[in-house]
């Protein structure tokens, strides 16, 4: 269920059967996944938002009160029974007990692994992860690993993450690959090779479903319409225009895009890369 004044949903996002949101506003980008049993809401004010980015989870049983403004950014992660509060108050304020009302802003392609809980105020900058089981109050920079109760920066750029080399992301990606291809076999696809194109046959019968797979610049980049380009080297302007004129799909690693729509393999493709903390913004 979502209630608010107002409501943008982007295209490719869901919400959870069980999850509830209400807000005065709410925007979700593209690619957005709200699980099951979310609970978003709580008291509300004039000035009351609910933000989330595009590419960006939250788990199941997370709870978030944007009694003021909550925002989250674009490929960020919100594990389950992670908590979210931009208010807290019970005891009486007369009695000199604490009542605070502040938002709280979560930057892109954070991750908050299961039971964090976030305070009111708090700011966590782009990149950044906090460690399970933390409490988490004020700011934390970007590019920073933080843990603990309260949290404490332990790591942070450029320490925090360290870039592989490009031999460890080529490695990767052809693991990537592997682990793909050994999944849709047991779905019980049969795999052709020829080249760089891998074709994916149902074994019980029907067409195949095409990959061209570019792992270097020399590599041919040769797809007709309805097949899907996996490329390891951006693709350029020229390249993507070719494209999409003739009907080809892609998932740029290098480039961080993909095509706006998607056949069967290029969005089952997408989604087990995913696991690997890869998401692509769709193309216009």
């Amino acid at each position: 269920m979502v209630m608010g004044r107002t409501i943008r949903i982007g295209r490719h996002s869901s919400v959870g059967t069980m999850s509830y949101v209400a807000c005065e506003r709410i925007q979700i980008g593209e690619d957005a996944r709200i699980r099951e049993q979310v609970f978003v809401g709580g008291p509300q004010l004039p000035e009351s938002s609910f933000t989330l980015g595009s590419r960006t989870i939250i788990l199941q049983l997370a709870s978030i009160n944007p009694t003021k403004p909550v925002t989250i950014g674009d490929d960020t992660g919100i594990g389950g029974h992670c908590l979210i509060f931009t208010h807290g108050a019970w005891l009486n304020a007369l009695d000199g007990y604490p009542v605070t009302y502040e938002p709280v802003t979560l930057g892109n392609s954070v991750w908050l692994p299961w039971r964090v809980f976030v305070m009111p105020g708090t700011t966590i900058g782009d990149g950044s992860v906090i460690g399970a089981n933390s409490l988490v109050q004020g700011e934390i920079p970007p590019m920073s690993l933080a843990v603990g109760s309260p949290a404490k920066v332990i790591r942070s750029a450029p320490e925090f993450p360290r870039v592989p080399s490009e031999a460890k992301k080529a490695a990767l990606v052809a693991e990537m690959v592997s682990e793909f291809e050994r999944y849709v076999t047991y779905e019980h696809y049969v795999i052709e090779l020829r080249g760089n194109t891998r074709s994916y046959r149902p074994a019980e019968g029907g067409g195949p479903l095409r990959l061209v797979w570019r792992r270097a610049p020399h590599d041919a980049l040769v797809a007709t319409r309805g097949d899907t380009v996996l490329t390891e080297v951006a693709l350029d302007d020229r390249e993507k225009s070719e494209l999409r004129a003739n009907g080809v799909h892609w998932l740029d690693l290098a480039g961080r895009s993909r095509s706006t729509e998607g056949s069967p393999l290029t969005e089952e493709l997408a989604t087990f890369i995913a696991r690997y903390g890869i998401r692509l913004p769709r193309d216009g």
